[in-house]
């Protein structure tokens, strides 16, 4: 962490979370929210940009992830809106009423969980996401009964880290894969369109948020075309952001290509 970052911790109903906080301004501050079994530690491209310069920039580790508490009750903690209701919860312990939100794949998700719980969401960034509607029975193809496995060993959850972006890896990865509690993988995908779940693709449709769609050309895990013929209710720019020879997490991938798209999104947002 550079000497700017502070790693502060926020106690909620959700149980003692972390943030990497830097940064400060009049701007409206930023709020970043990481992917499965990952940590605040993917956001160092925009912790380390000149962002911080004009604005407060928080970091947070989800329930379970990074530095924060595993939760004391998995199946009330572990879905996407309560994910979403958590980050609620810091954003009012820290007394911050309006925030510019960005999203990393189930970061994405939970950013579109807090559209209706959260008032002063002045600006939504997706990077890598695809957002889900309600299905009538859970996922149970094999892929998901994989990302359920409370038993994954340190070489799967490895394995699963170096997926996860492409490139450059680094060893924290992996281990905050294999910090993750196992049970927020279970709990997460067996509630995911279905159960503890909003219809994400129709509050997006419905929202005036204005909502940046940031996706790799060569995304390896969803269907970018699904993305793109997802409907927007105030999709900025009037279409996706495609980051050429991007990955699943383009600000990390591509920091040089993604940031400059951060920077615009933001004027724009603020005028």
């Amino acid at each position: 962490m550079s000497d700017q970052q502070q790693l502060i911790y926020v106690d909620t109903s959700y149980g003692r979370l972390a943030l990497r906080s830097v940064g400060s301004g009049d701007r409206t501050p930023l709020l970043l929210v990481h992917g499965n079994s990952s940590s605040s530690r993917i956001f160092k491209p925009i912790l380390e940009s000149k962002i911080p310069s004009t604005r407060r920039v928080l970091a947070l580790d989800l329930p379970g992830h990074g530095d924060s508490s595993n939760a004391e009750d998995p199946e009330r903690t572990y879905t996407m809106p309560a994910y979403a209701k958590a980050a609620v919860e810091v954003l009012q312990q820290l007394k911050i009423d309006e925030v510019v939100y960005v999203g990393w794949s189930l970061g994405g998700h939970i950013g579109v969980e807090m559209i209706p719980l959260f008032k002063g969401l002045k600006g939504l960034m997706i990077v890598g996401s695809l957002l889900v509607a309600l299905r009538d029975a859970p996922l149970d193809d094999a892929r998901t009964k994989w990302n359920m496995r409370e038993d994954l060993s340190k070489e799967d959850l490895t394995m699963f880290a170096k997926s996860g972006t492409g490139g450059p890896y680094e060893e924290w990865m992996a281990e905050a894969a294999i910090r993750t509690d196992p049970k927020s993988r279970r709990v997460l995908f067996s509630n995911l369109g279905f159960g503890d779940c909003s219809d994400q693709q129709k509050l997006v449709e419905n929202t005036s948020v204005p909502t940046a769609v940031v996706i790799g050309t060569d995304e390896p895990h969803l269907d970018n075309s699904m993305i793109k013929a997802l409907k927007y209710g105030n999709l900025w720019g009037g279409k996706c952001v495609e980051i050429e020879g991007g990955q699943h997490c383009p600000l990390w991938e591509k920091p040089a290509e993604f940031l400059p798209i951060l920077e615009k999104f933001l004027e724009d947002v603020a005028n």
